[in-house]
């Protein structure tokens, strides 16, 4: 019952986080008003732009802990660790210090800011590099975690800073200055908690805490890593160039709209997530074993229970968009101009989503240099058709460019990973894994659809009309799977036997 219990913690931080994020929207907007929020969403593209200085570390370390676990050369783990927190320290201060020297031109040639002072943007751009300082070693920290399968103390930290860090902050703005500038603080100081508190309890899990400080071993894995660093720079690029170019080709009001529809659809983070942090090891731990036979079960089964899931919550949000937004904002007007964002959006995030089981195999087998080489070919054709797009559609054409690239690169991925992995991971995979789930979250997303408009339902009918039809989607796309089967059936009493392990 591992997996299980670390999928239900893994899903319950990312169900708790995305919760945080979408409550705490409203006290913003109120707080703080659209330009500002604008600058929130800046932040968030510049935290994900800046993880390309992770050069691929943190999976490295997830992957050598799992792998380490396996042999029974934890030591060599907690080396590992220990020589790596000093690499974050010396990174967290220059990335503090880069976004400072920078936070001038940027305020001054960059956002496009009409209401809020240049002097309160370039303030707010330094204070970013702050919080970005703050929390830059979290990731290493968690990658320790999910290698030594132990996503529950991970969640468990994670969700109780979160909810510590929303309180506190609004209730900062609420009664005392309403000030961007006073959010990014009260932002820094927690996260500066949070990464003291995961690094104690991460060292505490791997153990050995009088192993020494190597460079060494940075030798050993540094092929690897290296290889991992160029798939998390042009990943990164890919996934957050449309905002970056957005952030400059339009209006900063705009851009807000458009971050607005990111944190809608980051909603589906609430699957990919935990299950990248599952499969991810396991795969580690059966190759590693040499089992190909239980790897294409696991592989087979999980995928169709993940789509069943992410293909539903996608469907809900392209096709109740507008009553959604309007339920959680108050803003009819909003809502008509995120509606169509969102729909692009949430189609691109599901089908790239889909794509870290291949992703997730690529980098297990040790064979970087392959989602390398894709990521690489899809942003050179990223550039032109997003700055096109951008330039005749605005906003929507932004979106419109992630979904058509997502579309290609579950193509080309699948057909790769097929040919130079294992064939169970092919087009087989497309049509028998991925196409029939959807299908089966399909129709009763447009059934509910053709409900709301037939009936006319206000915006919270439509709703429950669309988290009914949702759940329905994923308990039929789930029951496909033989793994799902038999945990219902073990969870009802059915039968005793036990669930995978």
């Amino acid at each position: 019952m591992r997996i299980a219990k670390n999928m239900a913690a893994a899903m319950a931080n990312s169900v708790v986080v995305a919760l945080i994020n979408i409550l705490a929207l409203p006290f913003y907007l109120r707080y703080l008003g659209m330009e500002a929020y604008g600058l929130i969403g800046f932040y968030a593209m510049l935290q994900a732009v800046l993880q390309v200085l992770d050069v691929g570390l943190a999976p490295t370390v997830s992957r050598e802990i799992a792998h380490n676990a396996e042999v029974g050369e934890q030591r060599r783990s907690a080396s590992l660790l220990r020589t790596l927190g000093v690499v974050y320290l010396g990174v967290a201060f220059a990335i503090a210090t880069f976004v400072a020297l920078a936070s001038p031109w940027i305020g001054a040639h960059w956002l496009q800011a009409k209401q809020l002072p240049e002097v309160t943007v370039v303030q707010a751009v330094a204070l970013m590099g702050l919080n970005l300082a703050c929390r830059w070693p979290i990731s290493l920290y968690n990658g320790a975690l999910i290698g030594a399968h132990r996503l529950s103390l991970s969640s468990a930290v994670s969700i109780t800073i979160n909810i510590a860090a929303a309180v506190t902050t609004i209730c900062v703005l609420a009664f005392g200055p309403r000030s961007i500038l006073v959010f990014f603080l009260v932002q820094a100081a927690f996260g500066l908690l949070y990464a003291m508190v995961i690094r104690n309890v991460a060292r505490h899990v791997i153990g050995e805490r009088d192993a020494p400080c190597d460079f060494g071993d940075l030798r050993r894995v540094w092929r690897f890593s290296a290889w991992m660093g160029g798939v998390a720079i042009t990943s990164l690029f890919f996934t957050q160039l449309d905002k970056v170019l957005l952030s400059n080709l339009i209006n900063l009001e705009s851009f807000g709209h458009y971050m607005l529809a990111v944190l809608l659809v980051s909603g589906i983070q609430i699957v990919i997530g935990p299950v990248f942090s599952v499969i991810y090891p396991k795969f580690t731990t059966l190759l590693a074993r040499n089992d190909q036979s239980s790897l294409a079960r696991f592989y087979s089964d999980t995928s169709r229970m993940f789509a069943a899931v992410v293909f539903s919550l996608a469907l809900g949000l392209a096709l109740h968009t507008r009553a959604i937004v309007t339920l959680w904002t108050g803003r009819p007007d909003v809502a008509l101009d995120v509606a169509p964002i969102v729909a692009l959006l949430a189609t691109g995030s599901a089908l790239n989503g889909i794509m870290y089981f291949p992703y997730a195999l690529q980098i297990a087998s040790g064979r970087p240099r392959i989602p390398f080489t894709i990521n690489t070919v899809l942003l050179a054709l990223a550039v032109p058709t997003i700055v096109w797009l951008v330039t005749r559609e605005g906003a929507i054409g932004g979106a419109l460019s992630w979904a058509m690239l997502s579309v290609l690169y579950v193509i080309v991925g699948t057909v790769v990973t097929g040919q130079r992995i294992a064939e169970f991971a092919g087009v087989r995979w497309i049509s028998r894994d991925i196409a029939v789930p959807l299908l089966l979250a399909l129709v009763p997303a447009l059934v509910g659809a053709w409900l709301g408009d037939a009936i006319n339902a206000s915006v919270w009918i439509d709703t429950l009309v669309g988290i009914f039809a949702g759940c329905i989607g994923i308990v039929a796309g789930a029951l496909y799977s033989p793994f799902a089967r038999q945990w219902a059936r073990a969870f009802l009493g059915v039968q005793r036997r036990s669930c995978p392990k």
